[in-house]
């Protein structure tokens, strides 16, 4: 097969780097007002829950090829193992997607909630799920099937009430004229010139904007190689793109690099928080807290880790986890587009098809409360859940059932009603406590990942005053620390730093472990906050704090993870100590933090 250029194209470059590229479209700067900013972003914040596919050429090999497999990035098969173009292009000899029914994908993904579909057009490799004219052998036309995959998906969507949204990789391994274009492309002659490679990039866009009606978003990707792709490219790409539909979204990957704002959260992949386009897109990851006033949308695949094609040799994530992100990124304001990669036949996997069925069982009961919701006004709740909110409504998602059958709400606004959404006719009573509200609940939860109790309110949701944090850089007392390591790697010291990306580990063989934290000062106490960061290995524990110098148990648990927050009356005292009585591994601890007044 011949690189990606169409007849066109190959005419200049037989032509010699001699040959002047025609002349690109230059689009006016985009500006706009912030009620049409409003107006164009407003499907986007309501909509919550997306849904990325990432299909083509590489879902044949599936993570395997020849006797090389891969355990993450299937998409990116063809880099990771060199593959000479030659070789990978022959795949498109073997494509053809039988079993493709788009109108049936679009009706599983709205039953589970999704409110937009945004496909792979081109990834990385370069090859087109659509007849493109701007190259003649590296797209869906010269495969068996011959039958373009983007119209019927993009028909379906609109049918159904989705927006169709698009997926374009800028960076192309296949094309001669990608800037940065990799040793493995051997069909690859002469220099690269970036002018016709822009006159293709451009080409493309238009094609699709022009043949598949209206596109709610474009995802970019692949401009991460400063080299080959400035901020000035980015720049006048967005200006372009947005002029063939102004009512276009734009993800950050433009390449667009304005100057950029800070944030003070730990991340782990700078090229998701560039402030450029619309909004900001973290893959795999949850911004630790909510921001307030930036669009954002957590891209996050099923199957782990990192596998965006279909990877037939690794397993997918399990729904309480899909779920649990689902809500809480909605409760910090952001959207998620959840992944999922279809086969080389054109089936969903039966995995991603039983846990989009999940959603949809669960959506049927609570889509309320995902959908056109905002971020929780709390601070911190004081049980393990979420709050998401719409005006006079505050959707308290419960995902660890309370003991004692009491759900504390930290507001002080007037409460009118108290429900379950999956019993939506029963009213739960309600009492004005110290520090705001408690719904009284059944005894069992209805749905044992995340039950959704609505309360009403009078008037915007005013949260009780957060109790004040007591503890940062108390002085700390472990029963052992892991040795061997760099003190600075595992101090106890961490414990108490407010950084919850900063672990203390006790000696490797060790199960169980006690960590005092103290204070300058007695004070009272009435919140404490644990977290095992990236860890899950306490399966029995208990809280003591030292009072009238005897410990005295103040409450106790069977896990700890992430984020645990314990409430409990008043206690005056200055050490504060938690002893894990059983553990799966050697226990390790990311905060003890104390807070009250």
């Amino acid at each position: 097969m011949r690189s990606a250029v169409s007849v066109a194209f190959a005419a200049l470059l037989l032509a010699g780097a001699n040959c002047p590229a025609q002349a690109l479209p230059v689009a006016a700067p985009f500006q706009e007002s912030k009620e049409a900013n409003d107006a164009r972003m407003q499907w986007f914040r309501d909509a919550k829950f997306g849904m990325f596919i990432h299909w083509g050429l590489y879902s044949q090999p599936a993570g395997k090829w020849k006797d090389k497999t891969t355990g993450f990035g299937a998409e990116w098969i063809q880099e990771q193992k060199a593959i000479p173009s030659s070789q990978y292009s022959v795949l498109a000899k073997t494509w053809n997607p039988t079993q493709y029914n788009p109108r049936e994908w679009v009706r599983l993904m709205k039953a589970a909630g999704i409110k937009y579909v945004c496909i792979t057009t081109k990834h990385h490799d370069g090859f087109c799920l659509w007849p493109t004219k701007m190259n003649d052998d590296w797209n869906i036309a010269c495969t068996p099937g011959g039958k373009d995959l983007l119209k019927p998906l993009a028909d379906a969507c609109r049918a159904e009430g989705l927006q169709f949204c698009i997926y374009h990789s800028v960076m192309d391994w296949h094309h001669p004229d990608w800037p940065g274009r990799p040793a493995f492309n051997d069909y690859a002659k002469g220099q690269p010139d970036k002018a016709r490679f822009k006159q293709y990039l451009y080409g493309q866009l238009k094609e699709l904007f022009s043949n598949y009606g209206p596109i709610g978003m474009v995802w970019f990707d692949g401009t991460w190689d400063r080299k080959s792709w400035t901020s000035e490219d980015g720049k006048a790409l967005e200006d372009y793109t947005r002029s063939l539909q102004p009512s276009v979204i734009l993800n950050n990957r433009s390449g667009y690099l304005p100057p950029q704002r800070k944030l003070n959260i730990e991340i782990s992949n700078t090229y998701s928080y560039i402030f450029a386009g619309d909004y900001i897109s973290p893959e795999n990851e949850v911004p630790s807290t909510g921001l307030p006033g930036i669009e954002w949308e957590t891209c996050q695949t099923m199957q782990p880790p990192k596998n965006w094609g279909y990877n037939r040799l690794v397993g997918f994530r399990p729904f309480e986890d899909m779920l649990r992100q689902l809500v809480d990124v909605t409760s910090k304001g952001g959207n998620m587009l959840l992944n999922i990669g279809p086969t080389a036949e054109g089936e969903i996997a039966p995995q991603a098809r039983q846990r989009l069925e999940k959603f949809a069982a669960w959506m049927q009961v609570n889509s309320e409360a995902i959908h056109g919701t905002t971020a929780s006004p709390f601070e911190r709740l004081p049980f393990d859940g979420r709050c998401t909110q719409k005006p006079g409504k505050l959707f308290l998602h419960v995902f660890k059932w309370p003991a004692d059958g009491r759900l504390l709400v930290p507001v002080t606004n007037k409460v009118r009603s108290a429900r379950l959404l999956a019993i939506p006719g029963q009213n739960l009573a309600v009492t004005v406590v110290a520090n705001g509200v408690q719904v009284a609940l059944p005894a069992a939860a209805p749905d044992p990942i995340d039950t959704v109790v609505v309360v009403e309110i009078e008037g915007p949701a005013v949260p009780v005053p957060a109790p004040k944090k007591l503890s940062v850089d108390g002085p700390v007392e472990v029963s052992s620390v892991w040795p061997g390591r760099d003190q600075k790697d595992l101090k106890p010291a961490n414990i108490t730093d407010g950084n919850s990306g900063t672990i203390w580990a006790a000696e490797e063989s060790a199960r169980e472990a006690s960590v005092t934290v103290e204070m300058q000062k007695e004070a009272e106490v009435t919140q404490i906050r644990l977290s095992e960061g990236p860890y899950a290995r306490t399966q029995l524990f208990d809280v003591e704090a030292q009072v009238g110098g005897q410990w005295k148990k103040i409450a106790e648990g069977t896990a700890i993870g992430a984020d645990l927050v314990l409430n409990f009356p008043a206690v005056k005292a200055q050490k504060f100590r938690l002893n894990i009585r059983k553990a799966n591994d050697t226990p390790a601890l990311a905060e003890f933090q104390l807070f009250g007044k």
